[in-house]
C-alpha cells in the first residue's frame, strides 16, 4: 500500500513540475527561480494534501476491502449452510416417499388377503347353505313320501 501512495505521490510531484516548467518557460531564469520557489511551496502543500487524501482513501478501500471479504465469508457460510439443508430435506423427501411407497404396498396387500379372506368365507358359507339347503329338501322329500302313509292312517282311525 505504501508503495502504491509513494508511487502516486512521485506521479503528482512529476506532473506539478512538469506543468509548472512548461508555463513559466517564457520567464526568465530570475523569475523562474521565484516561480520554483513558489512552486516547490505550492507542491509540498499539494503532496501533503495528496498524501492526507490518499492515506484516507487506503482506510477506506482497506475498510471496504475487509467489509466485503467479512460478507463474503459470511455468505458463503450461509450459502454452505442452506446447501446442507436442502440436501438434508431432499434426502427426508426420500425416505419419506420410501416409507409411503412401503405403506402402500403393505395397504395392497393387506387388501387383498382381506379380500381373499372374505372370498374364501363366502364360499365356505354358500357350500354350508347349499349342504343344509340340500338336507332341507332331502327331508322335505322325506317328509312328502310319509304324507300318504299318514293320510292312510288317519283314514284308517277315523
Amino acid at each position: 500500500m505504501f508503495a502504491l501512495m509513494f508511487m502516486l505521490l512521485w506521479v503528482g510531484v512529476v506532473c506539478l513540475c512538469y506543468r509548472h516548467l512548461h508555463q513559466t518557460s517564457a520567464l526568465s531564469v530570475g523569475v523562474m527561480e521565484g516561480s520554483y520557489r513558489d512552486m516547490l511551496e505550492c507542491t509540498e502543500e499539494d503532496i501533503t494534501d495528496k498524501v492526507v487524501f490518499l492515506e484516507k482513501r487506503v482506510t477506506e478501500l482497506e475498510k471496504d476491502t475487509a467489509a466485503n471479504g467479512e460478507q463474503h465469508s459470511r455468505l458463503k457460510q450461509e450459502n454452505l449452510q442452506l446447501v446442507h439443508r436442502a440436501n438434508a430435506l431432499e434426502e427426508q423427501l426420500k425416505e419419506q416417499e420410501l416409507r409411503a411407497d412401503q405403506t402402500l404396498l403393505e395397504e395392497i396387500k393387506k387388501q387383498r388377503e382381506l379380500l381373499s379372506k372374505m372370498e374364501r368365507e363366502k364360499s365356505i358359507e354358500i357350500e354350508n347353505l347349499q349342504a343344509r339347503l340340500q338336507q332341507l329338501d332331502d327331508e322335505n322329500s322325506e317328509l312328502r313320501s310319509c304324507v300318504p302313509c299318514l293320510k292312510a292312517n288317519i283314514e284308517r282311525l277315523e
